[in-house]
């Protein structure tokens, strides 16, 4: 592993909040890794649960520091009802002060992503006397000012994003680096037997190691994929995103896993819908993951990818993404493209990411008793 800051560490822990669980290794994931290596003791705490469909799960070591909680509450739909978020925003307040408390967590930050649902949350942890780390990972959503004025300090990974906030909100707007969650790629894993269903899977590959939801532009893609019938699309999470023999769902992959994954892929494929500002101004979590790998990526012109046209080939409708596609199958195995990105994904690294934090994270802690309820 390599040093982080220099031998310096944080004097205090954190908390944070994640609208996902810990095996979706989102931003809130690597954020948590990354406190962890500067030696903060984390209180992760992943989606709230229904207590009335799971039972209570134990406060579990999920990462050397870093404990996983998993809230519960009455549903997200009491959330939907006027002054119906307020009490359980208080009751997933105690839940995590108390976990906090047994963990004997030191002046904790307190650090969470956009959603509607943390708003009265956040305002509860504000009144409590914790610093507010806001987390913007894309384009501002409805609302995202809210949270941004709320917060104490606002975190985002788009340069383009970052300038325009900074104008607005000044200091309280950080850049921070977007980073690989994969630790390494070696010789070792292109040799390991295939997961079995990828190996069913003919070549080429073009893998986007993500779930569809609404990122992809899906007319482009299927554009490609029909004039290209050869050539195929593997993606996670069902259900497939269009109904062609040529496009494959597969399931989640923890971190050790997903380098198997993406070590039998051809292409890595981002076919993004730039038409969103939310699309075309994110920076994207799997691409540093490619880059380690060495593989080919194929994306359309997200802006935040503009500096590396060295290494990624860029197409924004289906005829160029085809065009994009054939000049990544037939890049040599030795191309210094591949030299290239494999030491771009190196320097991606959650390391950059600690050391990013370090300078802009509030290093004294002044909440020393927020933990008690």
């Amino acid at each position: 592993m390599n040093q982080v800051g220099n031998g310096n560490r944080l004097s205090r822990d954190a908390i944070v909040v994640s609208g996902w669980g810990w095996a979706a290794s989102n931003v809130p994931e690597r954020l948590a890794v990354a406190l962890a290596q500067l030696g903060a003791r984390v209180l992760y705490c992943e989606n709230p649960h229904s207590l009335f469909r799971s039972k209570q799960e134990p406060l579990t070591e999920v990462y050397p520091g870093i404990h996983r909680l998993i809230p519960q509450f009455l549903g997200h739909r009491l959330n939907r009802i006027p002054y119906g978020a307020e009490p359980q925003a208080r009751m997933i307040a105690n839940q995590i002060l108390q976990n906090a408390s047994k963990l004997k967590l030191k002046a904790p930050l307190f650090i969470y992503p956009h959603g509607d649902f943390f708003v009265p949350l956040c305002r509860e942890f504000k009144r409590r006397g914790f610093p507010l780390v806001h987390t913007c990972f894309d384009y501002p959503e409805p609302g995202q000012e809210r949270h941004i004025e709320l917060s104490d300090l606002t975190l985002t990974l788009s340069r383009t994003v970052f300038y325009q906030l900074k104008a607005k909100y000044g200091a309280k707007i950080a850049l921070i680096p977007q980073v690989r969650w994969l630790e390494h790629m070696n010789g070792q894993t292109s040799s390991c037997a295939p997961p079995p269903e990828i190996s069913a899977i003919p070549r080429p590959r073009l893998g986007y190691i993500g779930a569809v939801s609404n990122r992809l532009n899906l007319r482009a893609l299927q554009g490609v994929l029909t004039s290209r019938p050869e050539w195929h699309f593997v993606h996670f999470d069902e259900p497939k995103c269009l109904p062609l023999p040529n496009v494959h769902a597969i399931g989640w992959r923890d971190p050790i896993q997903l380098r198997h994954v993406i070590s039998q892929l051809d292409v890595g494929l981002m076919p993004y819908d730039c038409h969103s500002n939310k699309n075309f101004h994110c920076m994207p979590l799997k691409v540093f993951d490619y880059f380690l790998a060495g593989i080919p990526i194929v994306s359309t012109p997200i802006v935040n990818l503009w500096e590396y046209s060295d290494i990624i080939y860029f197409g924004d409708d289906s005829c160029e993404l085809i065009r994009a596609i054939e000049l990544a199958l037939q890049e040599p195995a030795d191309s210094p493209r591949k030299t290239r990105r494999i030491e771009v994904g190196k320097r991606n690294s959650i390391e950059a990411l600690a050391n990013a934090l370090l300078k802009v994270l509030p290093l004294d802690g002044t909440n020393s008793n927020a933990c008690r309820n």
